[in-house]
């Protein structure tokens, strides 16, 4: 177990890896059972046509580079074991072992796809011991998967968060997909000491219980650009940091991210504001949880949302009352901004 986090060896393999052998394409569509409930999965393969999926798709450790995953149309339902895909990272001894350059396109998935690395959330063990020394932020960065594409994925709800980037994953590209259905999480959740991330192209028609659509959470210099957001019953994209929770140092702020060129479709459903940046500027119980070091949230539970860009938005109010559109050209009704400084320029109201 690692008890020094002076830095984080990370082992790389760049060499491309040859397709699938027909032994691991029938292993990956044979049903799933309660003893063989998951296929680990480090070559590349296209499944044939509309084919389904009952095991939980493993994307595991270093030898996982340089691959693509083409569903080809599948639906993928992990009976047995949750996520329905999951790539992470593996720890060998003081060695992460790092997923990278992967390809999954063309695919339905029910549940969720998460991504880890140093853990599998923000309140991991050895996430929250390098947190307490500085330096954390790029460590969780080299210990997680990076250069991912997600490529025409068609995620339907379910009990958690429809797509989870954990702490520390970047250079995840996520387009021409879609989030349809109802889930008791959220559509899509950026975990802190994330960054350069791009969602791009992509449809969220998905009714989260009580949550945004996008959490940014602790990440930054991300790109969130011409998506469509349907009448968001909870606000769509809310850039915060979540100080404390689990005694993790929050060392990142949600800087420098862009939202642009993005369209939203209200209804008289539809929560306002869309669009918050520093959401939440320490308004939860457990922010003191991470006292007693010099930097990051242990020092400063405000947000601190700053150097973002939400430009060239469109906010189609076509179907409100006309008695009722005028609430919505009020200023911060539609987006809210609670730290400074951030830019904002030629968004529009289409009424």
């Amino acid at each position: 177990m690692l008890t020094s986090f002076s830095q984080t060896a990370v082992a790389k393999d760049n060499s491309n890896l040859t397709l699938c052998t027909a032994q691991k394409l029938q292993e990956v569509l044979q049903p799933a059972t309660t003893e063989q409930p998951s296929v680990y999965i480090d070559c590349s393969m296209t499944l044939p046509k509309n084919a389904k999926i009952t095991k939980q798709l493993i994307f595991a450790g270093g030898r996982v580079a340089n691959i693509v995953f083409d569903g080809n149309g599948a639906e993928v339902s992990a009976t047995y074991a949750k996520p329905s895909v999951l790539i992470t990272s593996k720890q060998d001894q003081d060695t992460w072992q790092v997923p990278h350059h992967i390809t999954i396109k063309n695919a339905q998935i029910t549940g969720s796809l998460r991504i880890h690395g140093m853990a599998e959330n923000g309140q991991g063990k050895l996430l929250k011991q390098s947190s307490h020394q500085a330096g954390h932020t790029e460590r969780a960065q080299q210990a997680a998967p990076h250069h991912i594409i997600l490529d025409n994925i068609a995620l339907i709800g379910g009990q958690h968060n429809m797509m989870y980037l954990a702490p520390g994953v970047h250079h995840v590209t996520l387009k021409n997909s879609q989030f349809i259905g109802q889930t008791a999480g959220l559509a899509l959740y950026l975990d802190a000491e994330s960054s350069h991330n791009t969602i791009e192209n992509n449809a969220f028609k998905v009714q989260t219980k009580s949550r945004e659509l996008i959490a940014v959470d602790g990440s930054a210099h991300n790109i969130i650009r011409n998506n469509r957001f349907i009448d968001p019953h909870h606000g769509a994209i809310y850039l915060y940091r979540n100080c404390g929770e689990g005694g993790t140092v929050r060392h990142q702020t949600s800087h420098h991210n862009q939202i642009i060129q993005n369209q939203f479709e209200l209804s008289m459903s539809s929560k306002l504001p869309l669009i918050w940046l520093a959401s939440r500027n320490g308004d939860r119980n457990y922010c003191d949880a991470d006292s007693g070091y010099g930097f990051g949230s242990s020092t400063n539970d405000k947000d601190l949302a700053q150097y973002n860009t939400v430009s060239h938005n469109s906010f189609n109010v076509k179907n409100i009352p006309k008695f009722y559109r005028w609430v919505m050209k009020v200023d911060d009704r539609l987006i809210k901004v609670s730290a400074q400084p951030n830019q904002l320029n030629c968004n529009r109201i289409l009424d």
